[in-house]
């Protein structure tokens, strides 16, 4: 979206876009038969995203991470500002992305980031515009961000910087255009950083085959403290030569005659393979020299896959927020391999993957199997299909399905062996174009070999838990019932029924004297007196055992029923959602993903309406536009996949399953196309709170569940009403699926 600057804060400029919008759109093929199952592109949603949306808020908890930075869906390049607050060293943002709302300068303008990543990643290669006397140390050297100048859009960005350059850029696929319009009578240069990875640089090397080139090659990594690295190319092609080159330490400044004309203009690639491969991807993108013509490309793009949702009613800031949740959705995994199919294999080795396909990164497993994934697979099957392809590629280069892929190397962050539900849950929700039996006969391997994957796997399975690590034995848990729902699939039923059974062992954390789970130490002995359930973090990963307790997505019948009597556990979960967001501590989180399923666990008792009171409270208090507008770290669209099924009514309850909550609609119609699939209209009729009725393709449906897998249904409506508890899924038989027999390990109550 348009930006403008009111306040400090960056807001829409709608009209002036829309109008933009309309002008650029490409006029309809008049010899094409329109499809009805897929988005018409000629025909843009009116309301376009705020790219403002979790730029601001205090890292690392309560910044959404995002950036700005001109992008494509999926594409291999980000190219957008790296901003900092620190004028003289020029040290990265405080976020991840390497982008603040509050920052106060710019380092430069690199084709490589991640948006919402909870560390710092990629920002490789900045490039600063600059005029008159080089300083000291080009390397620290930034410039002032005019924040009223802003405007970003899809694919697009633009802003003015100190000394009245102007900077527009707009991305390709693999590539981007940058053009530096330099004021009347400067003397302009760019100062290309080889070493200003916002991780921090191992090595660099910089080469100028002609006075229009630079071609860099930069080594990073270290993601979350982690020892992995990763080597980027990218290559720089001028639209005019420079009359000046310095070498200065870690990077090259390039001097321009302004007789030449006041802009300059720079192609940039990026391969994660070789220099030739950013050239071959420049060459296969042919972004040209004109910045508004990439960027209506961009934005035509963007039109086709943002209409892959399309919702009537609601507000206008309700609309605005979904628009943006679907786009940082849509950014992620990132495409690691060239137009060539070569990408870098986790052996070390360049492979090559299949004509049509592509192979991508930046997959957090921990993050994405809950909201994100489940997603993906139901609006671009396609991409879901090729992210698992790409994790089972890895398992067979490197020996292990990981869990944090970034470029080549799996950075193991997070707990679990979570690449197992990730890929249960593209599974599930139809994405299903790999092999599945070599799927399944790695992850069976991974749950019965230690692995890097699961390199405790000895003592849990000695034990039935991780000594003092309850949330990683949660995980593991999940990871069983995952496997054991892929193995079913395929017709491995004792596998299915092994790890069915292994899947029940949350209980062994289930401590009877608190009611809550919680660590347990070698000799079975849980914490001793004192000890504080709602204190962070010892024995669970971003949480404490007052928000874990409510983790077994799987069972979740079997944990509520150990928890007490079922007034007992509706009165702790009224007090756990009196705050939504509250940190680690004795409530909810929906800022971070132990708390995402927390909302939903009432249907589980048959109170529906209890549930629909939370999420309500969470679309209205915790996502909205604007550099505050989510509630935590997006995780590469994890907390925005999060607001998009919600607002929709839905939401996956139960990972490896396509079992979805039913809820009420934030809109009162939305058409979701997805790519080679049949579409689904979900209609709200009334303005209640609660639900009162549902059909599903016109027949009573009084399940406060239903099914979303590849045979989801093409019509679902929702009648509501103001009663305070309305009859509609209240019986025992309306409640969604748990799974938790012992003696099958995979039986629905």
């Amino acid at each position: 979206m348009t930006w403008r600057r009111t306040t400090g804060a960056l807001v829409p400029a709608a009209a002036l876009t829309l109008t933009l919008l309309a002008g650029l759109t490409a006029p309809p093929a008049p010899a094409a038969a329109p499809d009805p199952t897929q988005p018409d592109p000629t025909q843009p949603d009116p309301t376009q995203p705020d790219l403002t949306t979790g730029t601001g808020g205090a890292p690392p908890w309560s910044s959404g991470g995002t950036t700005p930075a001109a992008a494509r869906p999926f594409g291999m390049v980000q190219l957008g500002p790296d901003t900092t607050s620190d004028a003289a060293g020029g040290t990265p943002s405080a976020t991840a992305s390497g982008y603040a709302a509050g920052d106060t300068h710019v380092r430069g303008f690199s084709p490589t980031h991640l948006s919402g990543a909870g560390c710092r990643a990629f920002g490789d290669v900045p490039v600063l515009p600059w005029t008159g006397a080089l300083p000291a140390d080009t390397a620290t050297a930034t410039l002032g961000l005019d924040r009223a100048s802003e405007r970003a859009g899809p694919g697009w960005y633009r802003a003015r910087l100190a000394g009245g350059v102007r900077v527009s850029l707009a991305a390709d696929d693999r590539s981007g255009l940058a053009a530096y319009r330099f004021p009347h009578g400067a003397r302009p240069w760019l100062l290309v950083q080889a070493d200003g990875s916002l991780a921090g640089t191992r090595s660099t090397r910089v080469r100028l085959p002609s006075r229009r080139e630079v071609v860099v090659r930069a080594t990073s990594g270290g993601f979350c403290g982690t020892p992995t690295t990763y080597d980027v190319h990218v290559r720089l092609r001028l639209d005019r030569p420079a009359v000046e080159v310095r070498r200065r330490a870690g990077g090259v400044a390039l001097r321009f005659d302004l007789a030449a004309g006041r802009t300059v203009r720079a192609q940039v690639a990026v391969s994660f393979v070789d220099a030739a491969g950013a050239r071959r991807n420049l060459e296969a993108d042919a972004p040209g020299w004109s910045v508004p013509r990439l960027r209506a490309e961009a934005e035509r793009a963007w039109a086709g896959e943002l209409g892959r949702v399309r919702a009537t009613g609601g507000t206008a800031e309700q609309r605005t927020t979904l628009r943006t949740a679907l786009y940082h959705v849509l950014l992620h995994p990132t495409t690691v391999s060239d137009a060539d199919g070569r990408y870098p294999g986790f052996d070390g080795r360049v492979h090559r993957v299949a004509s049509g396909h592509r192979r991508y990164t930046a997959a957090t497993a921990w993050d994405a199997y809950r909201t994100h994934t489940p997603l993906l697979a139901w609006l671009r099957p396609d991409v879901a299909s090729d992210l698992v392809a790409s994790l089972l590629a890895a398992a067979r280069e490197g020996g292990w399905l990981p869990r944090w892929p970034l470029v080549a190397q799996d950075t193991l962050v997070m707990s679990g062996d979570s690449a197992a539900p990730l890929v249960a849950a593209a599974h599930a929700f139809g994405a299903r174009s790999y092999d599945v039996h070599a799927l399944v006969g790695r992850l069976l391997r991974q749950a019965r070999v230690t692995t890097p994957a699961r390199p405790d796997l000895a003592t849990y399975l000695a034990l039935g838990w991780v000594p003092g690590d309850a949330s990683t034995s949660l995980e593991h848990a999940v990871d069983d019932f995952a496997v054991s729902r892929l193995a079913a699939a395929v017709g491995r039923d004792r596998d299915a029924a092994d790890l069915g059974a292994r899947s029940t062992w949350w209980r062994h954390l289930l401590d009877p004297a608190r009611r809550v789970l919680a660590p347990r130490a070698a000799d079975g002995s849980f914490p001793p007196p004192g000890w504080d359930p709602t204190a962070c973090c010892a024995g669970f990963q971003e949480g404490t055992a007052a928000q874990y307790t409510w983790f077994v997505p799987h069972d979740m019948a079997g944990l509520l029923a150990a928890l007490g009597t079922r007034e007992e556990v509706l009165a702790r979960l009224d007090d756990f959602h009196t705050r939504l967001d509250a940190g680690a501590g004795a409530h909810a989180w929906l800022g971070n993903q132990p708390s995402l399923l927390t909302p939903w666990a009432p249907l589980w008792l048959g109170e529906p309406a209890r549930s629909q009171d939370v999420v309500a409270r969470a679309l209205a208090e915790l996502w909205r536009p604007g550099p505050a507008g989510l509630p935590g770290n997006d995780d590469l669209g994890g907390l925005s996949a999060w607001y998009v099924w919600a607002a929709l009514g839905l939401q996956p309850l139960v990972p490896g399953t396509d079992v979805t909550a039913l809820g009420r609609p934030l809109f009162t119609e939305v058409v979701v196309r997805p790519r080679g699939g049949a579409a689904t209209r979900l209609v709200r009729r009334g303005e209640g709170r609660h639900v009162a009725g549902v059909t599903v393709d016109g027949r009573s449906h009084g399940s406060s569940w239903l099914r979303m897998g590849p045979t989801r249904p093409g019509t679902v409506v929702v009648a509501t009403t103001d009663a305070e508890r309305p009859a509609w899924g209240t019986g025992p038989g309306d409640v969604p699926p748990s799974f938790g027999d012992a003696g099958s390990g995979l039986t629905a109550r």
